[in-house]
């Protein structure tokens, strides 16, 4: 009989993220006659993440990749399974350590515009998750704010402005800048281009792929175009019906796909 998997590992000898048999289950009722009907969003899933790795989550609309993200964030609570982050699992943590550990793990969403205030600026926007962690002292915060706009292709003149004021792109890098203000380690990035247009996409793209380089960041990239995940990606994990049908080096995904689902995607792409 095999020893259970304990809730905190050495976490030196291990991956930065192991997901283990991760699964989420909606009972969903259509009317009051009908019978209830089991959507499993994510589906006893597994896989990890090297550190400095980017791995690609692919899959079609409706096929558990964002859901995934947000279990593994723990803004939508697990049925079963176990998310280890450097070692411990964050889905036994309370709230308080979660809280310290989001710090570390650290998401951009597909729609900027969505999640940013619109009634406070710019430096305000990227400000607060200095605060909320104490990176920098108070009297740098302002310095700290010009150095990340300046990371993601912005100036410190941007920090007074709206985000009414700014276009698709300049919201995402603001994203991107209020992601990375806290210093993470792990970055998922939810669709972060797929609301762009095609020739700001691939300056975002290029932005992502600079800053893991710079900050030795950990990327889960969970995107539904194959293109986009290819240029960026280290690994490939395909989903279908909430469950990874397959996963690999981008290579031998590309190259040599073993699973039907993954062929008609490359198909298409093509």
């Amino acid at each position: 009989m095999q020893n259970p998997i304990k809730d905190k590992r050495d976490h030196s000898q291990d991956p930065l993220l192991q997901v283990e048999d991760l699964s989420k289950h909606y009972v969903v009722k259509k009317n009051l006659i009908s019978s209830k009907t089991l959507i499993k969003a994510v589906d006893n899933i597994s896989f990890d993440i090297a550190h400095g790795e980017t791995l690609g989550l692919i899959g079609e609309s409706g096929s558990g990749k964002t859901t995934t993200g947000e279990l593994i964030l723990r803004l939508i609570p697990a049925d079963t399974g176990r998310v280890f982050f450097q070692g411990e699992n964050v889905l036994q943590m309370d709230e308080k350590n979660m809280r310290r550990k989001r710090k570390d793990i650290q998401i951009i969403f597909q729609q900027a515009q969505e999640t940013l205030d619109p009634k406070v600026t710019i430096g305000e926007i990227i400000a607060a998750p200095l605060r909320i962690y104490r990176i920098v002292p108070a009297t740098e915060i302002e310095a700290e704010v010009d150095r990340l706009l300046n990371m993601v292709g912005l100036t410190g003149k941007d920090k007074n402005k709206f985000t009414y004021q700014l276009s698709g792109g300049q919201k995402q890098r603001i994203g991107i800048a209020r992601a990375i203000a806290s210093r993470p380690k792990l970055v998922i990035c939810d669709e972060p281009v797929s609301a762009l247009d095609v020739s700001v996409q691939g300056q975002i793209l290029n932005l992502l792929i600079d800053l893991k380089k710079e900050l030795s960041l950990t990327y889960l990239f969970i995107s539904h175009d194959l293109k986009v995940v290819q240029h960026i990606c280290d690994r490939i994990a395909v989903m279908f019906k909430g469950r990874i049908v397959e996963m690999g080096d981008k290579e031998q995904i590309m190259v040599n796909p073993r699973n039907d689902y993954t062929k008609q995607l490359i198909e298409a792409m093509l």
